[in-house]
């Protein structure tokens, strides 16, 4: 059985991604699994060899290394056994590391954590279960005290008319809730709760998140990560699952979102003729990038259209 795969590296210094820094080509047959690495994009400032470690689905194992010269260097490796879920590290000085993943063991690690979040969840549950019934009972009598205490402030807060905003009839903004409380509501409440909120949806996401200019120009897009995808219409919600996505999220920790008479979400990569075929094939359909060009190996997003 053969398989073949190309891992793009990316260059990190102290938690943060600065860019890309190369590949990794892995050649894999039933026994056997030749590597091939190409890094590039390294300050200059950093000479010399470095330990290449990776992990082949069960541990890290570490080999000889890749000598750095001028911001680049070249690598070769057979190794005796067939690397599936293939994660390679290069540690260089000053906090640099240049990493690469396979998509086997991208969806190994989120798998990974998910099993991790479920069984947070289920250890609290648990420790709910756990305590003891006269802390409960305790707790059901101070509980059925605050609300005795709330419905008798109710009914007195329902006596005094409470004064409300007026508002044009263009607006579309539904008033808030009365709040019951101890003390009687604020005239000024509904205002407060509207402070910094737009009615324009692209407006409040502009104010939400951070801004960029990725190509160079006035055009402005936000950062986004998968959890954000709340803000995109109900057909959009599957592409937090979106293979491509989550591969290009992982090595740049950012997609982009940017209004151009349509809506578009970027991915951050590499174009090259391959990957702008698997890119259509998971429904982004252009590439752009600052120079206007896409050029093999120049550093741009590859974009699909969505709805707010």
């Amino acid at each position: 059985m053969y398989q073949k795969e190309i891992i793009y590296m990316g260059l990190h210094k102290d938690g943060s991604r600065l860019g890309s820094a190369g590949f990794l080509k892995v050649e894999s047959r039933d026994k056997e699994s030749s590597l091939y690495l190409k890094i590039k994009n390294i300050p200059h400032s950093i000479n010399g060899r470095f330990p290449v470690r990776f992990y082949n689905g069960s541990d890290w194992k570490e080999v000889d290394g890749i000598t750095l010269q001028e911001g680049s260097g070249l690598w070769e490796k057979c190794e005796p056994e067939c690397l599936q879920q293939m994660r390679l590290q290069i540690i260089l000085p000053s906090g640099y590391l240049i990493e690469g993943i396979s998509r086997q063991a991208q969806q190994k690690l989120s798998e990974r954590q998910e099993n991790e979040r479920v069984s947070e969840k289920a250890g609290a549950a648990l420790q709910e279960e756990e305590i003891p019934k006269e802390t409960n009972t305790a707790y059901e009598s101070d509980k059925q005290d605050v609300v005795e205490s709330r419905t008798a402030t109710q009914e007195t807060v329902e006596r005094i008319p409470v004064q409300k905003q007026r508002r044009s009839p263009q607006e579309t903004v539904a008033e808030p809730p009365v709040m019951v409380s101890e003390e009687l509501p604020s005239p000024m409440a509904d205002e407060m709760q509207m402070d910094g909120v737009k009615e324009d949806k692209w407006e409040q996401i502009l104010d939400t998140y951070t801004q960029i200019h990725p190509y160079g120009d006035e055009r402005v897009y936000v950062k986004l990560e998968p959890k954000d995808f709340v803000i995109l219409q109900a057909k959009y919600q599957h592409l937090v699952n979106n293979s491509f996505l989550l591969h290009g999220f992982y090595n740049y920790r950012y997609v982009i979102l940017g209004k151009e008479n349509d809506y578009y979400l970027g991915v951050p990569g590499v174009f090259y003729e391959r990957e702008k075929m698997v890119a259509l094939m998971f429904g982004f359909e252009a590439f752009e990038c600052s120079s206007g060009e896409a050029k093999p190996g120049e550093f741009g997003y590859y974009l699909r259209r969505v709805e707010l």
